[in-house]
């Protein structure tokens, strides 16, 4: 079972050293390239949050969360479930976590998430969950899709 926490001095570290394949390293933003974003962006604006995916006590993961950048839905990016922790259901319960702590939140009734065209696990993923592709929001190198929650 996986639960998600604000990532704080005592997972930021581990966050920090989370891997994913090779692969998968050309569709996402390294962990400290994420933690450093949301850090700044958190200053400016303070609108996003990153929060570590969490199996027992270990670190499995994290996901960037963005709470109220957008005016009308959610958006979260940077899901990294770390190589040695992939297949195992983790990201899917990761998303029932985000899709949670949006509804918690309130304020929009719909997320949105962009994926890379080549990501063909991601996008499975995310069909899988529930996300609905939305054609009319695409550009040259990213799917959009959208969950009504």
């Amino acid at each position: 079972m996986i639960f998600l926490r604000e990532v704080d001095i005592s997972s930021v570290e581990q966050c920090s050293k989370l891997k994913c394949t090779e692969d998968q390293l050309r569709f996402t933003n390294s962990p400290i390239w994420t933690l450093l974003q949301a850090s700044y962006d958190n200053s400016i604006r303070g609108k996003c949050k990153v929060y570590a995916i969490f199996c027992k006590e270990t670190v499995v993961g994290m996901v960037r969360l963005d709470f109220s950048v957008f005016d009308n839905h959610y958006e979260f990016t940077d899901l990294i479930i770390d190589k040695d922790h992939q297949r195992k259901h983790y990201a899917t319960d990761a998303i029932k976590e985000v899709i949670g702590l949006f509804l918690e939140d309130g304020k929009h009734r719909t997320i949105r998430i962009h994926v890379a065209k080549e990501n063909t696990s991601a996008i499975r993923l995310y069909e899988k969950s529930g996300f609905v592709h939305q054609p009319d929001s695409d550009n040259e190198y990213f799917y959009s899709f959208y969950l009504n929650i």
